[in-house]
């Protein structure tokens, strides 16, 4: 159970036996760093800069174990942030014994960053480790929440993204603007089923798909609002409008016969003879 502990604040080492000393050090059965009682310090080897070794009892759960804490011991890691298609390499300086996990964000730094992977300097990516272990840490600007969203226009369906804060509640019914304009939600997709009746409301960290219709008028049809005419969708439409306009009554034909006329009419009526 010995071995090199973490130390957030270093026990007293030169204190007379008698004079009570503490720390926050390491606690193997309770798995974090917690309060620590110093029942003893070991003298030989103590001195500025080396570790000081001896047998402490935790606050917490009063496991008594031997510990062993070092100064601050900071480590550099490469540290590569992505931001869209974009990435910039830069350097991390972290306390050898700080834990870096995946899902969270990445330790003292005040920017809203999220860990995506770790490698090690074994190769291996892992879902948490210590500093000291880390080669590489791969985060991702928190810039909110991603939905994807899909635009029903008719016939033809558009997608979309949304970035919108943490926390933030949809619900059907609700309008959100979009690129294109303009929604109602009509429905959501979240925790495994899909979600249509008004008042339906999930956090958009839980939402996985937004499904929605245009609200800007004219309302959306087959085409995004077209204003040119589609071709004709077969032969026989396609023949009956080929000789007319919108405006005419109707396709002229070439007749093979004379029209018979009625002598009523004063004209004469004319028959085809046959040879």
């Amino acid at each position: 159970m010995s071995g090199p502990e973490s130390s957030d604040a270093e026990p007293e080492a030169h204190a007379p036996a008698h004079r009570l000393a503490s720390a926050t050090l390491f606690c193997e059965n309770c798995g974090t760093s917690t309060p620590h009682r110093i029942l003893r310090i070991d003298g030989r080897g103590a001195g500025p800069g080396r570790p000081v070794r001896g047998i402490a009892r935790c606050r917490t759960c009063h496991f008594t174990h031997p510990f062993e804490s070092v100064g601050e011991n900071r480590v550099d890691i490469s540290l590569i942030v992505s931001s869209g298609a974009s990435s910039e390499r830069e350097r991390l300086r972290l306390p050898r014994f700080r834990t870096i996990q995946v899902g969270t964000g990445v330790p003292d730094t005040d920017r809203a960053l999220t860990v995506r992977r770790i490698d090690v300097r074994t190769g291996r990516s892992v879902p948490s480790a210590r500093a000291g272990e880390v080669a590489t840490v791969w985060a991702r600007r928190d810039e909110g929440a991603v939905v994807p969203v899909s635009i029903v226009e008719g016939r033809r369906t558009r997608s979309d993204r949304l970035r919108l804060p943490h926390r933030t509640r949809i619900a059907v019914g609700d309008e959100l603007l979009t690129s294109v304009g303009p929604i109602e939600v009509v429905g959501l997709r979240a925790r495994g089923r899909t979600w249509r009746r008004p008042g339906d409301a999930f956090p958009a960290d839980e939402v996985d798909r937004v499904y929605g219709r245009r609200t800007a008028s004219p309302p959306a049809g087959r085409s995004d609002w077209r204003r040119g005419r589609e071709s004709p969708s077969s032969r026989e439409r396609l023949v009956s409008t080929a000789s007319r306009s919108r405006s005419s009554p109707g396709a002229r034909r070439t007749r093979r016969e004379p029209r018979a006329r009625t002598a009523d009419g004063g004209a004469a009526v004319h028959r085809v003879v046959p040879r």
